[in-house]
């Protein structure tokens, strides 16, 4: 700042002036933050906006007023370093400079390069507000907080150092009425990839599974995308609020393909405008699944010691579903798993390699019996597809089909785990000769056709077959379809039946519906079981 002493204005002058720009922006920047929260018809372009003027101004108080933009700028910052540019230039710009030093110091500037001087600190002035743009309400809001925390509560009464009568005496023991913040290990990351990974950790010896892990790092990925933030200790309401109107301008695609990893937020919000309106928005249940997510791993974080916005619940910004649960995927029904179950791969196949083909032989491999067994048993995908011929066992002399975390495959919850009778269709078509097959065979796999080479799953392949199948044979009529429709068939079908919802929660895998029935109820024995197992039709 001394270095300023060579021109006309003074030291004493410059910083009056430069603290009297940043003091006025940040005024600026104050209220219109206020305002948002009350007017703002579109958060996401208020942060879009906010961080336009704060890299305009960086860029021009670097690189000057007649530098090129800098290169792969957004157009919208472009812009903007126009519209600062054209201001900073014009003669109303520099009078108006002029004069608000005059009145602020009582002389006027008497020379060009002194008004040229006020231009630049105007310019670092306006960077220096902007960069702090994200925080201009964090004085009040702690403030606020100080005061919140001072005031007595009218349930509890004043503080016990308020003297008031029938108190206890002063040197009496006391409880605190003010629980203190967690001390944060220093060690600890703050990055929100750091916290998520340590909540991934902590969830993964609960025994929840692994695509349900992998959500949480998707959600991390995603709200730094579209946010660019990525320190928990940062995160606002209004980004919050941001990430949710974001998520409904996406692709209804993001994330399925490789090249979304390394895409940036204008990539994929050019590659939205690119595409039908039906193409744009992820569903109301994968918004709230993010939000809930952003929940959490806040939760987490603050549990971790990290000092999070009180104001901080994504709770709030749930989406209303405007369908019930039931509706959102469709169950086979009888009529149409009747049809499918003509399909040549059960009938005859021209070849195992093109087993939908009609052809004289039945190849009872993964394709043939996943499916069957979904259709009596509503077990999931991967909970079948992942099946070693381990997991085919006797209780009490019933063959059952046990379903258990093994190194082959996860179980999304504790309560998927269960043991399902064997229906007796399937073993009249041979399904235990299909075991025992496998057993002597040395195969880890009871479906060694459907494990993916290069992954080592199970469940993909036998997913793009069960299109293919459902595809030929219904047509447009099963658009809606997958083979998580058997699930829904099942439970449907044992409910129209009358049967025991404990025992319906059990043959499916769902939790009780109570504490009570989570902590008391007993698994149901296969003998229970297996009546209404086998009262599900099977048009093999």
């Amino acid at each position: 700042m001394d270095g300023i002493i060579r021109t006309e204005i003074s030291p004493q002058e410059a910083r009056a002036w430069l603290a009297d720009v940043i003091k006025r922006e940040r005024a600026k920047i104050e209220k219109l933050q206020f305002l948002r929260r009350f007017d703002s018809l579109d958060p996401l372009d208020d942060l879009r906006q906010d961080e336009a003027a704060r890299d305009a101004w960086a860029y021009l108080a670097r690189s000057g007023l007649n530098a090129e933009a800098p290169e792969g700028a957004s157009d919208l910052l472009r812009s903007t370093i126009d519209l600062y540019r054209r201001d900073l230039a014009s003669d109303s710009r520099r009078r108006i400079v002029a004069r608000e030093f005059q009145d602020l110091t009582g002389r006027p500037a008497s020379s060009a390069f002194e008004v040229v001087t006020l231009m630049s600190l105007l310019i670092s002035g306006k960077r220096a507000a902007w960069a702090g743009n994200d925080t201009a309400l964090e004085p009040i809001e702690a403030l606020a907080d100080d005061l919140a925390a001072q005031t007595p509560s009218d349930l509890l009464g004043p503080e016990p150092h308020c003297a008031a009568p029938n108190f206890p005496p002063e040197n009496a023991a006391r409880t605190p009425s003010v629980v203190s913040q967690p001390a944060q290990d220093p060690a600890l990351d703050p990055s929100l990839d750091g916290v998520i990974e340590r909540l991934i950790t902590m969830k993964r010896e609960e025994g929840i599974e692994e695509k349900t892990l992998r959500q949480y790092r998707s959600f991390g990925d995603l709200f730094t995308l579209l946010t660019g933030i990525t320190d928990i200790r940062r995160v606002r309401q209004a980004d919050a609020t941001a990430f949710r109107a974001a998520l409904l301008k996406i692709p209804k695609s993001w994330g399925k393909s490789p090249k979304d990893r390394t895409a940036t937020r204008d990539e994929v919000m050019a590659r939205a405008a690119a595409l039908p309106a039906d193409q744009v928005g992820l569903s109301t249940g994968t918004i709230n699944r993010h939000l809930d997510h952003l929940g959490q791993v806040a939760t987490w974080a603050a549990d971790e010691g990290f000092l999070i916005d009180p104001r901080l619940d994504p709770s709030k910004l749930r989406r209303k579903e405007t369908v019930r649960e039931s509706e959102k995927k469709d169950a086979f029904t009888p009529l149409q798993l009747e049809a499918l179950f003509q399909n040549p791969v059960w009938t005859g196949s021209a070849t195992e390699y093109f087993q939908t083909r009609p052809g004289k032989t039945i190849y009872r491999n993964g394709i043939y019996w996943c499916p069957l067994i979904g259709a009596v048993t509503g077990a999931r995908r991967e909970e079948i597809a992942g099946l070693s011929p381990e997991d085919i066992i006797e209780v009490d002399g019933i063959p059952c089909i046990s379903i258990r975390e093994t190194e082959q495959r996860r179980v999304k919850t504790l309560s998927s785990c269960r043991t399902v009778p064997i229906h007796v269709r399937l073993i009249e078509l041979g399904f235990l000769d299909h075991v025992t097959k496998m057993k002597r065979a040395g195969h880890p796999d009871l479906f060694p056709d459907l494990r993916e080479p290069k992954s080592g799953k199970h469940g993909k392949k036998l997913g793009r077959r069960m299109r293919q199948i459902i595809d030929d044979t219904l047509g447009a009529d099963g658009a809606a379809l997958s083979f998580h429709s058997f699930r829904h068939y099942v439970q449907n079908a044992l409910e129209h039946a009358a049967i025991d919802d404990k025992i319906i929660r059990d043959i499916v895998g769902h939790e009780g519906r109570d504490i009570h029935e989570k902590t008391y109820h007993k698994p149901t024995p296969p003998n229970l079981m297996r009546p209404a197992i086998d009262a599900l039709p099977l048009w093999v």
